[in-house]
């Protein structure tokens, strides 16, 4: 029977109570342990005034306290709202605004007359947990249909919008992890991502719906602390690593990920690069390499084997058991889908969000009844596999040809000396639109136009050869490793 996240957390604390549910470089808590905690924390919160249903506003950290803060949360009927942890003040109270948050957990000094709300320092959490222990209930959890997190997009495609998801969507999510990456008892993922972004936050739910071990990571800048993590004799290694950290990987230890036994890689967020994915499957023949899609709004919908599965470039897999994938036409019509007959991919299934916080609007433009709309560009084969070609809002029009620059920019990111590079378009008086790419080379090397645009032309068709070239120091990315595509936008 399915429950709410919190609840499978005291399920381990009773069965396995001495299994490592957390880890970091500098600490670890046990099942039992964090459970304990958990009580007392969510003791603390009711004791300062959290009530059932309220919203709470938190930076998250890759820290044992803020997981025993989110569950806490949870535990109290409260709603988390996680924001990145470099946030500024203004920026926190503004997002308050937005979910009318009424509890705001701080790190300093609030200022109470800017936003009226419950201000809980966050102080001493685990602390406050020892000290509230006494006065914990026995655990009264959530309903599967109560609101659990607000998550907010990166902003990739428009404003920043907060995503209202259910505890029933967090356990569907978890299950279609654990169900597609092949999750075991003693699987232990490192994540180094941000907790406050999808991706990563699903991580740390999947792994105590699971009663696995989770390592958390504080980014990919320290390789020494995620090469000693693949170390760790703690169950059996596996990873979640974005795109751009595959990629800075590669770039500054080359081929030294070969050396490990990783049970699985799952990469999110964005498209890896088919060169990427070779490169991988070369180093780590007997290792599950996953790409995992989905979006804020519908969660892990496909994942697909790469190592195991070859020669599908674009593909993203068959969906999961908690999601049905939907072709539609601009009218959100459904559609025999091919190759030559793409559409936008939909989604059914309890992985879905209930909609974007106090605005009626925007989720009408995209959740109708229970079908989450995308603009995602794709087909479905007879096989039942799932693929994507791009964003419809990124699809270049050069000269009434539709080109995706994900597909430009996999094909340079295999030329020799290539470290990151993105795809944009210019005005052009004759096509109406034409191809710049901007190129970051590695270290000491400069970008030979010619050699590019030759190998361009051996790989692609001939329109979708960039006719503009452009070596840059580094091209905007969003905190999260996606390509900034709205940095490079003409201004208005």
């Amino acid at each position: 029977m399915r429950k709410p996240v919190v609840a499978y957390v005291f399920d381990h604390a009773a069965r396995t109570p001495d299994k490592w549910a957390v880890l970091t470089p500098s600490d670890r808590i046990t099942y039992a342990q964090l459970a304990a905690e958990v009580r007392g924390y969510s003791a603390f919160l009711r004791a300062s005034g959290v009530k059932k249903g309220d919203v709470v506003v938190v930076r998250a950290a890759q820290t044992i306290e803020y997981a025993v803060i989110y569950l806490a949360i949870h535990l109290s009927g409260g709603v988390v709202t996680s924001l990145e942890h470099t946030i500024s003040d203004e920026a926190m109270l503004q997002i308050a605004r937005q979910v009318s948050a009424g509890v705001i957990l701080y790190d300093h000094a609030p200022r109470p007359n800017e936003y009226p709300a419950l201000y809980i320092p966050r102080a001493d959490v685990r602390l406050r947990a020892a000290q509230y222990a006494a006065q914990a209930e026995a655990p009264a959890f959530p309903g599967l249909a109560d609101s659990a997190d607000i998550l907010f997009t990166t902003g990739t495609t428009g404003a920043s919008k907060g995503v209202e998801l259910s505890h029933n969507a967090l356990t569907a999510t978890a299950e279609n992890l654990i169900f597609g990456c092949g999750y075991r008892p003693d699987t232990m993922i490192i994540v180094p991502g941000p907790l406050n972004h999808a991706n990563a936050i699903r991580k740390l739910f999947t792994t105590f719906v699971n009663g696995s071990t989770i390592y958390l990571l504080n980014g990919m800048t320290n390789l020494k602390a995620f090469f000693a993590a693949l170390e760790t004799p703690e169950g059996t290694v596996a990873c979640c690593l974005p795109p751009a950290a595959i990629r800075t990987i590669f770039a500054l230890t080359h081929d030294r990920i070969a050396r490990y036994r990783i049970d699985f890689i799952e990469s999110a967020t964005s498209p890896l690069p088919e060169t990427d994915k070779q490169r991988l499957c070369e180093l780590l023949p007997d290792t599950r390499l996953y790409n995992n899609y989905g979006s804020s709004e519908a969660a892990s919908v496909c994942i697909y084997d790469y190592n195991h599965t070859p020669g599908k470039a674009g593909c993203v897999g068959r969906p999961m058991p908690n999601a049905r994938i939907l072709i539609v036409d601009d009218d959100h019509r459904v559609i025999d889908s091919s190759p030559d007959r793409m559409g936008l991919i939909a989604c059914q299934g309890d992985v879905n969000m209930k909609g974007y916080v106090n605005d009626p609007a925007q989720t009408a433009e995209v959740l109708q009844n229970g079908v989450v709309y995308t603009s995602d560009v794709g087909f479905i084969d007879s096989e039942g596999y799932v693929y994507v070609s791009g964003r419809k809002g990124d699809v270049i029009n050069v000269g009434g040809l539709k080109v995706a620059p994900t597909e430009v920019e996999s094909a340079v990111l295999g030329f020799e000396g290539v470290a990151d590079c993105i795809c944009i378009p210019v005005k052009d008086p004759i096509s109406g639109q034409a191809l710049q790419l901007l190129v970051v080379m590695e270290d000491g090397r400069t970008l030979d136009e010619k050699a590019l645009r030759a190998y361009l032309s051996r790989t692609l068709e001939i329109h979708k050869v960039p006719r503009f070239y452009r070596q840059v120091d580094h091209v905007e990315r969003t905190y999260n490793g996606k390509l900034n595509r709205k940095a490079y936008l003409p201004s208005t």
